[in-house]
């Protein structure tokens, strides 16, 4: 087994209502029933932008624009380190419905429902820095 971290990308979608999407943890994954910004492992060769795009349409069929790098976070999980990047995107087109490949639910919260949601992220840094670009 080897002692590498495990690289992931998580991805904060904003709509044009300043609005962003979380997606809840299904029960049979690590992390059961938690939320989450949506996003996953990065893949041989593959930047980390191509893995939000990716991972972003494999999850939930979004087609997405990556905007923004938020920044990284290590974090400690079941013995395993993984390394975090987080991004902001955008909607190709507005009115895209999405669908859950991975998770049992996903919404569209405003900044100020952030709270009332179990996110295993939510002591993270990055977290100042998401409210902080949703809120400009």
């Amino acid at each position: 087994m080897s002692n590498k971290p495990v690289v992931a990308v998580g991805v904060v979608i904003i709509d044009h209502k300043k609005r962003f999407l979380i997606a809840k943890r299904a029960a049979d994954k690590p992390m059961p029933d938690k939320w989450e910004f949506p996003g996953g492992k990065l893949e041989e060769n593959e930047s980390l932008e191509a893995c939000g795009v990716r991972e972003i349409k494999e999850e939930l069929e979004l087609d997405i624009s990556i905007e923004l790098y938020l920044g990284c976070e290590k974090v400690l999980y079941q013995h395993k380190e993984f390394v975090l990047h987080f991004f902001t995107a955008s909607l190709n087109e507005a009115e895209q419905e999405f669908v859950l490949n991975e998770h049992s639910d996903a919404r569209w919260l405003a900044l100020e429902e952030l709270n009332t949601y179990d996110f295993p992220a939510g002591e993270l840094g990055i977290m100042h820095k998401i409210k902080k670009v949703i809120e400009e």
